[in-house]
């Protein structure tokens, strides 16, 4: 009987052993199952991501030529803009050198004037000066003239006179 009672025992045993690795088979069963599953889902979600990945990759090329292309716009815009100011400047240096051309010319001009004007006061005051003189010789030329016209017109008188006088 205990014999008999270790067998059962022992088959008890291996049908809870058995029970239990069944048991252990359905929770792994259906733990695989909801991995195979959540594989499933994830390999979608994966597969969704790849795609968004491979959009984003395409929006970011075409991100990256956009902006090549507009950087390359505004290096020649600039290259432009550095080109006109370059061209102005020069345009600027030679109006500059012009204008200080055209003021030494006038500062020439001014001086010149400036000789010319004391050179001409100089001129007047003489010639005022010899104006005066030329007056001074007249008046006493006129007052030397003066007495002799009186003295040739009593002369005339005189002989007009005699000259009536005479048959």
């Amino acid at each position: 009987m205990s014999k008999h009672f270790d067998q059962m025992q022992a088959i008890h045993e291996q049908v809870n052993s058995a029970k239990s690795i069944e048991k252990d088979y359905k929770a792994l069963k259906a733990k695989l199952s909801y991995d195979e599953l959540m594989d499933k889902s994830l390999g979608a979600k994966l597969v969704e991501l790849q795609v968004k990945a491979q959009q984003l990759d395409e929006c970011k090329k075409l991100l990256e030529k956009e902006r090549d292309t507009k950087f390359e716009e505004a290096t020649e815009e600039l290259n432009n803009i550095k080109s006109e100011v370059e061209s102005k400047r020069h345009d600027l240096g030679a109006r500059q050198r012009k204008v200080e051309a055209v003021l030494t010319e006038v500062d020439a001009i001014t001086s010149k004037t400036n000789m010319v004007k004391e050179s001409g006061v100089a001129e007047v005051q003489k010639l005022v000066h010899k104006s005066e003189e030329i007056a001074e010789q007249f008046q006493l030329y006129k007052n030397s003239i003066g007495h002799l016209l009186q003295c040739a017109d009593d002369c005339s008188q005189s002989i007009n006179i005699d000259l009536k006088d005479q048959p």
